[in-house]
C-alpha cells in the first residue's frame, strides 16, 4: 500500500488554492494600512478577495493613481515632465513588479507611465482559483 506524502498534499492545497498569494496579499495590505483594529480590517479585506474570485477579476492593486502619480514625482526630479526608461525600470520595482524591463530606451511622461504601471500591476495582482475547484 502506497502512502500519500502529507508534505506533498500540503504544498498541492497551498497551490491549489493560492493561499501564500492570499496570505502575502492580506499581511502586505494589513502592513501597509496598519489599522487600529486588523482583525476587522483582515475580515474586510477577505471579503473583497471573495468578490473578486466570485467575479473571476484579480484583486485591485492597493496602489491607487494618486500613489503613481507621487512615484512618478519622485523620479522626476527636474520637474521635466519625463522621466528615463531607467527610472522606470526602478519604479517599477518600487510598486512591487520586479521583473520589468522596458521596452524603450525614449523618456516617459506620467500618463504613460500611469498606463505602464497599471498594466504591470494587473500582471502581478492577486487571482484566486475558481470557487469549486
Amino acid at each position: 500500500m502506497t502512502r500519500k506524502d502529507p508534505r506533498s498534499d500540503a504544498e498541492q492545497y497551498l497551490e491549489k488554492h493560492n493561499i501564500r498569494g492570499l496570505f502575502k496579499h492580506l499581511s502586505t495590505k494589513l502592513l501597509f494600512a496598519k489599522p487600529e483594529d486588523p482583525k476587522s480590517f483582515l475580515v474586510n479585506e477577505l471579503k473583497k478577495v471573495y468578490e473578486c474570485q466570485q467575479a473571476e477579476t484579480p484583486v485591485p492593486s492597493m496602489f491607487e493613481e494618486k500613489d503613481l502619480v507621487a512615484m512618478f514625482g519622485m523620479f522626476d526630479i527636474t520637474g521635466c515632465g519625463k522621466i528615463s526608461h531607467t527610472q522606470v525600470e526602478k519604479a517599477m520595482q518600487n510598486l512591487g513588479v520586479e521583473d520589468y524591463t522596458s521596452p524603450s530606451t525614449e523618456k516617459v511622461d506620467l500618463a504613460m507611465f500611469i498606463a505602464t504601471a497599471k498594466q504591470e500591476l494587473d500582471k502581478i495582482a492577486l487571482r484566486m482559483p475558481r470557487l469549486g475547484e
